[in-house]
């Protein structure tokens, strides 16, 4: 049943976040970016373990928005942070992605008998290899360090006085890329129940401009978490955190998903010349020329 698999997840998380935090107690005489960095990794090892338990990789799917918030608490109680407007932002702004991202989840994840598509397919291309080096290394542990760089960032807050304009506009970039998600996933929901049982292509709305409106949003977010710690320490190397994650998206995520469209649906090779991949911006300035 849908309620005791989901039963069966909060539990895991539950234990993968405690574990987590208790492990940060042998090493409290290191930095809090390490402690950070290896309650992360011990709770994406329980997450893991369950996966392989239950066999069922889908465990990690809400890692990915729910790991970020206890992050930012855990950097804001260590550095004994009081209440802000900067933290009051950031805190608000990652409540809103996480809450937005887990839900959809939980509104489309049926079970424990469910598992995602692609790990399906990798887990039977890769055979043998799929528990350590797809699940543990590719499923788990790849975008558990891709989020922590991007999480970094938020070490920022309470370390020095931020410009207030650059902080506010890196969170007006990260909650323009939470409402933008929530758009297109409601009208590409809306599309799917007008065009139950048929293979149509989505093409109103915010797909009219991007290919995939919901990863640009997902991408704009992280920028808005960059922008935000930029504010505090200028130009750094963490400018790598949301470049890599966009090229994460460009060169795997989405490639992956546009792979398995073409299968059942040929005619999205003339959707996909006509509409860029990511960027709407590049959609509307081809038309305005012409092209």
């Amino acid at each position: 049943m849908r309620i005791n698999g989901l039963i069966w997840v909060a539990s895991s998380y539950f234990l993968a976040l405690s574990v987590g935090y208790f492990s940060t107690t042998f090493f409290l005489d290191r930095s809090i970016l390490f402690q950070v960095f290896i309650a992360d990794i011990a709770a994406t090892f329980i997450i893991y373990f369950f996966s392989v338990w239950k066999n069922n990789s889908s465990f990690y799917d809400p890692y990915w928005s729910i790991i970020p918030p206890f992050l930012a608490f855990f950097w804001i109680q260590k550095n004994n942070i009081s209440l802000s407007i900067e933290s009051i932002l950031l805190i608000s702004a990652i409540l809103f992605w996480s809450i937005r991202l887990t839900a959809n989840w939980i509104k489309t994840w049926e079970g424990l008998h469910h598992e995602d598509w692609r790990y399906i397919d990798m887990r039977n291309k890769m055979g043998r290899w799929f528990q350590i080096l797809g699940n543990l290394g590719g499923i788990h542990f790849f975008p558990t360090l891709i989020v922590f760089f991007c999480c970094m960032p938020f070490m920022y807050i309470g370390s020095s006085k931020p410009n207030m304009l650059v902080l506010f506009l890196g969170i007006f970039i990260s909650i323009v890329g939470v409402i933008l998600e929530i758009i297109s996933d409601f009208q590409l929901h809306q599309f799917r129940q007008k065009n139950s049982g048929k293979k149509g292509i989505i093409e109103s709305g915010l797909w009219k401009y991007s290919r995939h409106p919901n990863y640009y949003g997902e991408i704009l977010f992280w920028w808005g978490m960059y922008v935000f710690g930029f504010s505090y320490q200028g130009f750094n190397y963490l400018i790598f955190a949301p470049i890599s994650m966009t090229l994460m998206f460009i060169f795997a995520s989405i490639p992956w998903i546009e792979n398995k469209i073409l299968r059942t649906r040929p005619e999205y090779k003339d959707y996909q010349k006509r509409v860029h991949i990511l960027f709407p911006e590049i959609t509307i300035f081809k038309r305005l020329i012409g092209r």
